[in-house]
């Protein structure tokens, strides 16, 4: 089948978080904007985005981890194969072209199935780092787009098939952008404090009372949506409001682009996509990379890349303490200099064009009919 046949489909194959899916939603929605058939492989987490998957073919396969003894890995090889045998089923009856992949254990199958297809494989890596998936799939691919000009571990892989694309955003995240929200000694502070799609316990524990211990100027001036799964949220809430804050206290927040619009400051982990969202909107965050697991290195690389370019401040979680986030608060919010800075660099960091500029890579490789 030619890979610019006019009834190919291109495939996306992403891991089940946030982090992995929303890229490539990004993606599929601006291919499917220019008229390609699309088509998302994920696994269960990933078919939970149900506003992100709107509208968009999607494959829910088995997955599982790599991760563990050896009987988890042969556990994990035959669910593997097996994902692997029905992704390429379904290619086929798709007469898919192309397949393009975002990382996470969950596109790895697709992966193999696509290129016992003979077809060419796109990686994207959002990150600082090569993820374990795209580190693994990287001797197959046709080409790697990156969404920094330096990523760790491509060392080995031709530059002449390496494209800084950015990397994409949601639409609600595109239409965020706009100026910084004004910043006085007297008007509101706006400050949004969210956990990755996993929420993030530790900012239910230390956020709240940080808060509590700035000077009651600036408490009466906060407005603060925390993202908190915790069974005290309500009593979280309340303590928050009788110190003079105004608080919003809920497990998700599914109008992500308005708060980022609002926000004066962002507590947040450093996801690559979360980054890619902060950038493009243009606004500063106090960042604290996940102290744990297989994004420990990844978050971290990403967080001190962000503050050494001036875009926020990083702090380890180890280090996230009720005294340290109250000070380095009150210090920001203290000053009508430092936040709007931060959030100029940022601003001109980002990359709202990522998408369609993916976009181009997958219709330039189709054109050659990579392989």
């Amino acid at each position: 089948m030619p890979a610019t046949s006019p009834n190919a489909t291109i495939a996306l194959a992403a891991g089940g978080t946030g982090g992995h899916l929303f890229p490539a939603e990004a993606l599929a929605r601006e291919l499917q904007r220019r008229g390609h058939a699309v088509v998302i492989y994920t696994e269960r987490r990933g078919a939970q985005y149900t506003k992100a998957l709107e509208g968009i073919p999607h494959v829910v396969l088995p997955a599982r981890s790599l991760a563990g003894g050896i009987g988890g890995k042969l556990a994990a090889a035959l669910v593997i194969a097996r994902a692997a045998l029905a992704a390429r089923r379904d290619m086929k009856r798709r007469r898919v072209a192309l397949l393009a992949g975002f990382g996470g254990y969950p596109s790895f199958a697709p992966a193999v199935a696509a290129r016992t297809l003979g077809l060419p494989l796109l990686l994207h890596e959002q990150a600082t780092r090569l993820s374990v998936a795209n580190r693994r799939l990287l001797g197959s691919a046709a080409a790697l787009a990156t969404s920094f000009p330096q990523v760790s571990g491509t060392d080995d892989f031709d530059p002449a098939r390496m494209t800084e694309t950015g990397n994409p955003v949601r639409a609600e995240i595109l239409a965020a952008r706009g100026d910084y929200p004004g910043l006085s000694a007297d008007t509101p502070i706006e400050l949004l404090v969210v956990g990755g799609s996993q929420s993030a316990r530790v900012f239910g524990d230390v956020v709240p009372p940080a808060l509590l211990a700035l000077p009651p100027d600036i408490r009466s001036r906060l407005r603060v949506a925390l993202q908190y799964r915790g069974d005290d949220a309500d009593a979280i809430a309340a303590r928050l409001r009788e110190a003079g804050i105004d608080a919003d206290v809920r497990p998700f927040f599914d109008d992500m682009g308005a708060r980022l619009r609002a926000a004066h400051l962002v507590v947040t982990r450093a996801g690559a996509t979360t980054a890619a969202d902060l950038l493009v909107v243009g606004r500063p965050a106090i960042f604290v990379p996940i102290p744990h697991g297989g994004s420990r290195e990844e978050q971290r690389r990403n967080a001190d890349t962000l503050a050494d370019a001036g875009v926020g401040w990083c702090v380890p979680e180890p280090e996230l303490t009720v005294e340290k986030l109250s000070g380095l608060l009150g210090e920001l919010f203290a000053s009508t200099i430092k936040l709007p800075q931060a959030a100029a660099i940022a601003a001109s960091m980002g990359r709202p064009q990522a998408a369609a500029d993916l976009a181009d890579l997958v219709e330039r490789m189709l054109a050659r009919g990579t392989r």
